[in-house]
């Protein structure tokens, strides 16, 4: 018998559906029986420990875990909590930690684990509460086969993993390359060893009837060579669901999503958005497929999915035949096999898909269903995409298409901004609790605060009820809850908008009561807080006392720091001194059992480091700097102590320290010790007095290692210092992630703004005229200049780059124009889709003064080349004062062209210094024109990369 606790039944919540099914809390078995909310489930009597076994805690994708009974908004702030350690692992870790309590591993006792996937394909079970002694390495680790294509990295495992507690599995989504193309598998590991189970891993292929983008012969196959797996997975009674959509809008792809047998790994069903259509890709911002059981004789229950954008042809009654791009669909579950039920698609999906405006950038939550005023009882489902409007759904009738307005239960537009007119766009989900709302939107260029709506009797609040005071840019947050029950609830949230730079995450966390009020922020103590080098699209993990938050190379564990028992420092005997000859020095630690680790270079040690076995001796300067790692303690602070040999000349010191620059470095190099002398490598070899003599600063233009000694009167030789430059170009600007933090340093003019990180010059209307340049003038007496960009339903017109000096506001005129023409003082490179006057349909050339740039066009058609493909255009010019070369090519394909301008650009703009950027129009064709990455270096195209 199960017990409800009637204090988690909130007003205006009905408790006949049922939200989820136990999997995705912490009891193993299935429940077939209605009258239990998701939250009531979660939260029964005791003190029982909560596993989070899938994204967003559980398949209703709500984020709520309402059984912690340790984090309470009185003791969640930086005095109190924190950091308590750091894991490493190889690469980011985009998918969402997951927690089980009390796995038994084998000859390794019993644990609380935190499974961490990372991007690059490795599997980890680390100690969930610990890293000392025999915690401080994995329980296991797995590394599953990653896959390079050309330049760009398939990350291996983006999607969230989901756990079947009562097999002990893990199902985990992979691609590999395999003779050189990727191939997509579903990984089974056993939680207790990592190793693979029922005969994993599969191969995830197949292909349906259809007509679609890709299809040959009325067949339409499953192509991973231009699909990625983002969404999280999901179990549902025996079947898991795996979801793709696009690898950065390009090429023939589609949705898709496949069902395999959890136990035989047998596939079941196979599911497309546009078997006769194109695109509709599914990805939601890396949020989970949400599910229920509602009815007990449909045990195989329903799923809810939010489409891209794509081509569009549903009518009742739906088929799996028809395209449902921008759309969310109602896919019955029948032992694996889906089918489309019921769909809502947005009044203007058309102008929607020509913005690139995808309604599937978030996922949906499925919210406990609602008394309402009238005596009924809805279903609510929470939808929230790109353009910010926030839509609340009956999941019995989501409302189909209309043109004359959305037939959704209610929508609230968040505040509006730029040229496309979207509001607080998100990248991800919300988060449900307790009869509130929690929105990590964010509107394009810009920042935005979390915004909490309340949700009561089926209407959600016209405007948000609390807003915190930290604002967050692209790409937002995924929020989490914590509560214990309807007390102590905690909203948390990353801010991950630092990851342009590699800049840290931000671990926040908020009074679920009133966003404004912020109890925690890791940046308040980042020396011990930090949780690592920010990713995108991630959610920290709440399960007993503890949160756990992935980042770019580690997995970082919070809690009280009274809770914990920390292993004392080592005492390094005798401490700093200087000596003569030798010197013995020990190092001890008052825990039993405990293990020393220790480095001479000075550097931190880990449990990979030296074990210390007994007395060093010491015959030169070195720092020796320990830790102690014992069972049942957190890994001791570092202690350190310096010895330096009175006989020896002092070590050589560095003005610049070793790490990653941008162009040519100057270093300069002392000593201390009267009389002294410096000897020199820079290809880290060992100097002798036989190597270069120091006499002035050295210019390291290059990578490499700078390694030094010092010599003095009467003194032996210095011990060795040494230092790594990794040297990349000397960027004028750089922006590599896209220009989500562009800030003022880029021009946005006419119909430009911002879609996601990359830049837009069109956003899908007609007659539209928009250009972005650099806000400030740059050298173009000689360059190299890298550009990425994309021409999105590419109808009409085209795009230019420019430099011109009539200013940073300059914006030519539409339609074959371009943006560019009338721009005076000017040259531009045009990349031209329309054959206005015989031209040619895929052209390009160079064009001056803001001349309409039509003739002299240079026709790319057969080149492999194609404007039209929608795929992403790699672009280098490289100019040396006399030539303007020109490399484009195609990011998916590798096709590539080239051709050679002969050109005085001096001369032509007026100056040694000019404004570099984009123009791009539309007439009566239309596409979306975006820039995805820009870089600029002003000088000779031999410092280029």
């Amino acid at each position: 018998m199960i017990v409800l606790r009637p204090d988690l039944l909130r007003a205006g919540e009905s408790s006949s559906s049922l939200n989820g099914n136990l999997q995705a809390s912490n009891v193993s078995f299935r429940l077939w029986a209605s009258g239990l909310t998701l939250g009531a489930i979660m939260a029964l009597p005791g003190n029982a420990q909560v596993n989070v076994l899938t994204a967003h805690n559980d398949i209703a994708r709500t984020g709520q875990n309402v059984m912690e009974t340790t984090l309470t908004p009185a003791n969640v702030n930086s005095s109190q909590f924190g950091r308590l350690f750091s894991q490493t692992v190889a690469g980011p870790l985009q998918a969402q930690p997951l927690y089980v309590a009390n796995v038994a591993i084998p000859n390794m006792g019993t644990h609380n684990v935190v499974y961490a996937a990372a991007a690059t394909g490795t599997v980890y079970a680390f100690d969930a509460d610990s890293n000392g002694g025999v915690d401080a390495n994995p329980l296991w680790k797995t590394s599953l086969p990653g896959v390079v294509h050309g330049k760009s990295i398939f990350h291996s495992i983006l999607g969230t993993p989901v756990i079947d507690l009562s097999t002990s599995t893990m199902y985990v989504a992979c691609v590999a390359t395999e003779s050189g193309s990727p191939v997509f598998r579903l990984h089974a590991l056993d939680i207790r060893t990592g190793a693979e189970k029922f005969g994993a891993p599969v191969q995830i292929q197949g292909s349906l009837p259809g007509t679609g983008s890709g299809s040959t012969g009325g067949v339409l196959p499953f192509d991973p060579t231009v699909e990625i797996q983002r969404p999280a997975l999901l179990l549902l009674n025996g079947v898991v669901y795996i979801a793709f959509g696009s690898l950065s809008d390009q090429g023939a792809y589609h949705g898709w999503i496949f069902s395999y047998s959890a136990s035989s790994l047998e596939r079941l069903g196979i599911y497309c958005t546009s078997p006769n259509g194109s695109e509709g890709g599914i990805w939601m911002g890396g949020a989970g497929l949400a599910a229920e059981v509602n009815d007990p004789n449909k045990p195989f229950g329903r799923m809810f999915v939010s489409i891209g954008n794509g081509a569009y042809s549903a009518t009742p009654p739906y088929t799996n035949s028809m395209s449902y791009g921008m759309s969310i669909l109602d896919l019955d579950l029948n032992g694996g096999t889906m089918t489309v039920k019921d769909e809502f698609t947005p009044y203007n999906e058309a102008k929607l898909d020509s913005q690139d405006g995808d309604l599937g950038s978030g996922g949906a939550v499925l919210l406990p269903a609602q008394s309402l005023k009238s005596g009924g009882t809805l279903e609510p489902l929470l939808q929230i995409g790109k353009v910010g409007i926030i839509g609340i759904f009956d999941r019995n009738n989501l409302g189909g298409f209309s043109g004359a307005g959305d037939q959704a239960v209610q929508e609230v537009q968040t505040a509006s901004t730029g040229a496309s007119g979207w509001g607080a766009g998100v990248w991800g989900a919300p988060a449900y609790w307790n009869g509130n709302i929690y929105i990590g939107g964010t509107k394009p260029g810009g920042s935005n605060s979390l915004a909490a709506y309340s949700f009561a009797k089926g209407q959600l609040s016209s405007a948000a009820t609390s807003n915190s005071a930290e604002e967050f840019a692209y790409p937002a947050p995924t929020p989490s809850v914590s509560s214990n029950g309807s007390a102590n609830g905690i909203v948390w949230a990353l801010k991950t908008d630092a990851y342009v730079s590699k800049g840290p995450e931000i671990l926040l966390a908020f009074d679920a009561e009133n966003l404004a009020n912020l109890l925690y922020s890791s940046s308040t103590n980042q020396s011990r807080d930090n949780p690592g080098a920010g990713v995108t699209y991630v959610a920290p993990t709440v399960a007993n006392g503890k949160v756990y938050v992935g980042a770019a190379s580690q997995l970082s564990v919070y809690g009280l720091l009274s809770d914990v028992q920390v292993a004392a420092a080592p005492v390094i005997t005798p401490s700093t001194e200087s000596f003569t000859g030798s010197l013995p020095v020990t190092i001890s630690e008052s825990i039993s059992g405990a293990k020393i680790y220790y480095t001479t270079d000075g550097s931190r040690p880990t449990v990979a480091s030296k074990l210390y076995q007994g007395p060093i001796t010491i015959t030169s300067t070195q720092t020796i700097t320990a830790l102690a790692s014992a069972n049942g303690f957190l890994q001791s602070p570092a202690s350190e102590a310096t010895y330096t040999e009175s006989a020896d000349t002092n070590p050589p010191q560095f003005s610049l320290a070793g790490g990653s620059y941008s162009g040519a470095q100057q270093v300069i190099i002392t000593d201390s010790s009267p009389g002294s002398s410096i000897y020199y490598t820079l290809d880290g070899s060992q100097p002798t007095t036989a190597s270069a003599l120091y006499r002035q600063p050295i210019t390291v233009s290059v990578s490499e290692t700078v390694t030094a000694i010092a010599t003095a009167p009467g003194l032996a030789q210095s011990p060795v210092t040494s230092a790594i430059y990794t040297i990349g170009p000397a960027y004028t600007f750089n922006y590599p992630q896209g220009f989500a933090q562009a800030g003022a340093t880029v021009q946005f003019n006419g119909s430009t703004g911002l879609d996601d990180f990359r830049l837009q010059l069109t956003n899908g209307g007609k007659n539209e005229t928009g250009s972005a340049f650099y806000a400030t003038p740059v050298n173009v007496q000689s360059f190299t200049t890298d550009f990425v960009f994309q021409l999105s339903n590419p109808a009409g017109d085209g795009i230019t780059f420019t430099i011109q000096n009539a200013g940073p506001t300059a914006l030519g005129g539409a339609q074959s124009g371009l943006g560019y023409v009338s721009i005076q003082h000017s040259i531009a490179i045009k990349f031209d889709l329309v054959n206005q006057a015989n031209e040619g349909p895929n052209g390009t050339g160079l064009f001056i003064r803001g001349n309409t740039p039509r003739a002299a066009e240079i026709d790319m058609t057969g080149s492999g080349v194609d404007l039209h493909s929608g795929d992403a255009m790699g672009v280098q010019l490289t100019y040396d004062g006399v030539t303007l070369k020109m490399t484009i090519t195609d990011q998916l394909t590798g096709a590539s062209w080239q051709h050679a301008f002969p050109v005085d650009i001096p001369a032509m703009v007026g100056g040694a210094t000019a404004y570099v950027g984009f123009t791009g129009s539309t007439g009566g064709n239309t596409a979306s024109q975006k820039i995805n990455s820009w870089s600029y270096i002003a000088g000779s195209p031999s410092g280029s990369s």
